[in-house]
């Protein structure tokens, strides 16, 4: 019960904000204690674990019952991914291997290993490849992020605004007969104790700043560490006047691959208004803990 009533009351404090990314987890936990309570005989319990579930059920009902954005007929489609590869070895082979047959137009990584970035470049014969770094790094060379592009890509970068933790590169895609379309991928840190829950959020406000200075063709992508029901979360789509890419698609949980009964969606596509999604997935890990995201947008109609 506290923890249905932290994460719905949507305290941005730590731990309550916790409490707000596992509705589906304490549904779960709310359906085997009342099912436990009608066996002992509990009526209390039974009660309490029956509006638990009841709370939590109507979270996860909404986020279920959302509709594709309707999309402008005819339009051209651009495809993007990205993965989050917590600066781990991942099977570069495998991801190489990936890309080539799903042919996305845009492809990041975040947080590769300095060991696995010879090999990445090499992954993908005839993708163009960009690294980034970020600016302060002690070290220049040192390789936050590694896009890989089949379309002509510009001002390939990590932000400008110093609230972008390191792994952070926005660009500009050239379209042949429409408007370009401006492209943020990010990580953040996960909120495990207050100060790095203060610093992801500070990174989601950068990422709503971003997203307001764009046009109406943007995209903010990345593993957020927040779920689609966290007040974080909310409070990036209202200050970025962003749609989520998610509606209409499900759940597409993402994070921890090696943990199902703890599995949330916490990487995200968010779309400008000028935007809508046809496609949306998750792939494989490749040995990170995060499942690949991939998204086809259009224009909006």
């Amino acid at each position: 019960m506290a923890g249905t009533v932290a994460g719905r009351l949507a305290w941005t404090a730590w731990p309550f904000e916790l409490c707000s990314n596992f509705p589906v987890q304490l549904g779960i936990i709310a359906l085997v204690a009342g099912l436990l309570a009608v066996v002992l005989r509990a009526r209390i319990t039974f009660v309490i674990a029956l509006v638990c579930l009841v709370v939590n059920g109507v979270v996860v009902g909404q986020t279920l019952n959302t509709n594709v954005r309707p999309a402008r007929a005819q339009s051209p489609r651009l495809s993007f991914g990205h993965l989050n590869a917590q600066t781990r070895p991942i099977e570069v082979d495998a991801l190489g291997r990936h890309i080539l047959a799903t042919q996305p137009d845009v492809f990041v990584v975040l947080d590769p290993t300095q060991f696995d970035v010879p090999r990445l470049t090499q992954s993908a014969p005839g993708y163009r490849i960009r690294r980034s770094g970020r600016h302060s790094s002690p070290d220049p060379a040192y390789v936050r992020t590694i896009v890989f592009s089949r379309v002509p890509v510009d001002v390939v970068r990590h932000p400008r605004d110093p609230a972008f933790g390191s792994s952070a590169v926005e660009m500009t895609i050239e379209t042949t007969n429409a408007e370009p379309v401006s492209l943020l991928v990010f990580g953040t840190e996960s909120p495990t104790t207050p100060a790095r829950a203060h610093h992801r959020d500070q990174t989601l406000n950068a990422a709503a700043r971003w997203s307001r200075r764009q046009s109406a063709r943007r995209i903010v992508m990345g593993d957020f560490n927040a779920t689609p029901w966290s007040p974080s979360f909310h409070r990036l789509t209202h200050d970025g006047r962003l749609f989520d890419s998610l509606d209409g698609f499900g759940l597409q949980v993402s994070w921890p691959e090696s943990n199902v009964a703890l599995r949330i969606p916490i990487d995200h596509a968010l779309l400008g208004p000028g935007l809508a999604a046809t496609d949306r997935g998750t792939g494989p890990a490749f040995g990170s803990q995060h499942r690949s995201l991939h998204v086809t947008i259009t224009a909006a109609r």
